[in-house]
């Protein structure tokens, strides 16, 4: 069956052996290094663990990364300049445009795309940017997107399960 051969595959990732401890780790340090979040929820709900639980600890780690990538923004951007060598100049002014033109709308939008999260949020940091819209938006784009996650993780299990 399908599920037998996908096992594997889930069950393989280091978070996964830590139950819902790994998944919050996973989702923290998601924000700094983009480790396959999905991969991991998937795998604890094929194990049996409570979708509530995975949609919940998924969420507050999700946005407790969030938060830290933006501090290590704010910083004076010593983390950004890292991120510049990956990215060009325009690309980087490019950002700093967008996050004053649209704000909060931007960071909500780029947090529900998985590597553009984490630049996203170091961004935010590094011009500053309102911490509490930040916080706002950003939470309710991880949580839409862990709600999101779960659901179709759990629906994906369901189908391949009959």
């Amino acid at each position: 069956m399908l599920i037998d051969s996908l096992r594997p595959i889930l069950e393989n990732p280091f978070f996964v052996k830590y139950g819902l401890l790994g998944l919050f780790l996973n989702a923290v340090f998601a924000s700094f290094v983009p480790f396959p979040i999905v991969v991991t929820s998937t795998a604890l709900l094929l194990d049996g663990q409570s979708e509530i639980m995975v949609f919940i600890v998924m969420s507050i780690g999700s946005v407790i990364g969030g938060v830290l990538t933006y501090y290590i923004g704010y910083d004076g951007g010593k983390v950004y300049k890292i991120l510049r060598k990956t990215h060009r100049e325009e690309h980087q002014q490019k950002s700093f445009v967008w996050l004053s033109k649209y704000g909060w709308g931007i960071i909500f939008a780029l947090s529900l795309v998985p590597i553009l999260t984490e630049i996203v949020t170091v961004i935010a940091g590094v011009k500053k940017y309102n911490f509490k819209k930040f916080v706002i938006s950003m939470s309710i784009a991880r949580t839409a997107s862990a709600f999101a996650a779960v659901y179709f993780g759990n629906m994906f299990l369901q189908y391949i399960k009959t």
